[in-house]
């Protein structure tokens, strides 16, 4: 099975999407997954989609286009409010997710 890829997005692309790839990739770990994070800021999205495929994006700052690559808000999570309905949400798009080498 190959990890989970994950491109996490701030307002920066620095500390909180560094804090947001550390705390995915632990409770992704916990739920049997390796998974591989990057950061950058929403503009950056466009220039990180061509050079890497992403399964998913993970932001708490707003992202207009996502380049087709499904998002979901990690604000909740990353403060720890609404921490279950989001892990809900990261299951749900992960079993959507062709994982096979």
């Amino acid at each position: 099975m190959r990890p989970i890829r994950i491109l996490c997005v701030c307002g920066s692309g620095t500390a909180t999407s560094a804090m947001l790839s550390a705390k995915l990739r632990d409770v992704l770990d916990e739920l049997g997954y390796a998974a591989e994070t990057d950061e950058t800021n929403p503009p950056g999205v466009a220039i990180a989609s061509t050079i890497h495929p992403w399964d998913l994006i993970a932001y708490t700052s707003p992202v207009e286009d996502t380049c087709g690559i499904p998002a979901f808000n990690a604000t909740g999570f990353l403060v720890g409010i609404g921490e279950e309905e989001f892990l809900g949400q990261l299951k749900r798009l992960i079993k959507g997710l062709d994982l096979t080498d």
